[in-house]
């Protein structure tokens, strides 16, 4: 959860994605198909996994403090949905009693899961910091900050490793069906994160990938993309969409409009507090995606300043990000 745009346990989790040998070399796993903030019923579970060769759900939940009363709620609301797996339990460092807590409900459950703890090592606190404190887009290519020596360490004496019960996981294969609209949107959301890492919202798993439309938060409340392979009209397009609210950004904007359609080659559409470039769709789905993704990267770009910062007296962010209008 962020705090005052804090989102350093986010990006904690998108550094594990990033370089998940870490924790396959410590705990002796190996994880695939991992997935950011999965949509599991009531929550969701910061890093999830699979591990095939054991046939076990992973899920990790991490915590950038000593563990505490909100965050036990959390992972023994997960023991109690959970059949069997394991859980990967990460934080600065854990009260005796909480311990104590989740071994005594995990044996007396009668479930087949492993809870293992973690200690995250201090040091890479300052440079979570760092992270935190640079611009949006700057975040993912410097990620190699955390990377420091022995960033975890294994409590084995505390955790609880029970014996394997294996589960029937299907291998997520990634060819994609499409022809339907769920495997056409999941290859678009590849596309997106292969292209524009760097925006960390794509990073997250989406639920409701057979809609017609697909939102990502744009930086702040009340201010989304929204993407189509095509909608009802059957137009494709990718829109930022401001709310009366945040009207006074959409403004400042267009009052750059000529700049704006400079650089888009004259398709942008400003009406209603809304941006968008629309077409329509290629017979081919691979085409259509890679103009989508074309103009989405063309319009993070161009506008994250605004989204991200505008209300700020941050001159250096816009410094920093100098590709914006």
């Amino acid at each position: 959860m962020s705090f005052k745009g804090s989102e350093k346990e986010y990006l904690l989790s998108v550094f594990l994605s990033k370089n998940k040998e870490i924790l396959e070399k410590e705990l002796n796993l190996t994880l695939e198909n991992v997935q950011l903030e999965k949509h599991y019923p009531g929550m969701k579970i910061d890093m999830y996994a699979c591990d095939y060769n054991l046939g076990a759900e992973v899920f990790v939940e991490s915590l950038l403090l000593k563990s505490n009363k909100a965050h036990q709620n959390k992972v023994l609301k997960l023991i109690n949905m959970m059949d069997k797996g394991i859980i990967v339990y990460l934080a600065l460092d854990f009260q005796q009693k909480h311990l104590e807590e989740l071994k005594q409900v995990i044996q007396t459950s009668g479930k087949a899961i492993s809870i293992y703890f973690l200690k995250l090592n201090t040091n890479i606190l300052d440079n979570l910091q760092k992270l935190n404190q640079m611009h949006k887009l700057k975040i993912y290519e410097n990620l190699n900050l955390l990377n420091t020596l022995n960033p975890i360490q294994y409590l084995e004496k505390e955790s609880i490793v029970e014996p394997i019960v294996a589960k029937r996981l299907v291998r997520v294969d990634k060819s994609y069906d499409l022809e339907s609209r769920k495997g056409a949107n999941e290859f678009l959301l590849d596309a997106l994160r292969s292209r524009i890492s760097y925006f960390l919202t794509f990073h997250r798993e989406k639920a409701n990938l057979s809609n017609l439309i697909l939102s990502f938060g744009a930086g702040r409340s009340d201010c989304n993309y929204y993407v189509s392979l095509s909608d009802r009209r059957n137009m494709a397009f990718v829109e930022l969409r401001f709310s009366d609210n945040n009207s006074n950004i959409y403004n400042s904007i267009k009052e750059k409009e000529e700049s704006v359609q400079e650089r888009f080659g004259g398709v942008v559409n400003f009406k209603d507090n809304c941006i968008s470039v629309k077409y329509h769709p290629f017979e081919s789905v691979e085409d259509t995606v890679a103009k989508l993704v074309d103009i989405f990267e063309k319009m993070i770009i161009a506008f994250s300043n605004y989204t991200y910062y505008f209300y700020e007296d941050n001159k250096q962010m816009w410094d920093y990000h100098a590709q914006g209008i």
